[in-house]
């Protein structure tokens, strides 16, 4: 995995593979805004920002076609997820506040897997074309976000709860 330069003197390796250059740009705008932009230091985001923005995203229809440019902006969604956590280390990627969420979270956490940008844009076409939504979108969001979570967050970490 080639890191990604986020300012002249600071890279991250980025939590999935990334082989589109315009993904791996909005990704370091992500780290980037998450880092040093309006929200800047506030640490991990919540599982909700994920949720909506990619819930939003399906309900306009913005990933109904596998040439979509909106698939950059999940790189953008994924940096700011990985520059929080870069703010404020913790046990998790994000705070996990949606049960269906973090029961996905919990169980990918298991499982070894390697994304891809390639593999996770397919996966959300797919979740589009299905009309994934809701509780079933949020426990697909969370087993994807639980996988991406392992480059940061040992796998041995214990089980976390949801308030």
């Amino acid at each position: 995995m080639a890191a990604i330069s986020v300012t002249r003197r600071f890279s991250v390796e980025p939590l999935l593979d990334i082989n589109d250059p315009e993904f791996a740009r909005w990704y370091s705008h992500g780290v980037w805004w998450a880092m040093y932009g309006d929200y800047q230091g506030n640490g991990p985001y919540n599982d909700q920002y994920l949720i909506e923005n990619i819930s939003r995203n399906i309900h306009a229809g913005r990933y109904d076609s596998p040439s979509s440019s909106w698939f950059t902006a999940v790189g953008f969604y994924l940096g700011m997820l990985h520059g929080g956590w870069l703010v404020r280390p913790s046990d998790t990627l994000v705070v996990l506040t949606d049960l269906d969420f973090a029961e996905g979270y919990q169980q990918s956490r298991q499982e070894e897997q390697q994304l891809t940008d390639s593999t996770l844009t397919s996966m959300i076409h797919q979740w589009a074309l299905n009309r994934v939504a809701g509780q079933a979108l949020a426990y697909e969001l969370g087993s994807l976000t639980g996988a991406l979570s392992r480059a940061l967050v040992p796998a041995t970490m214990p089980a976390v709860s949801v308030p």
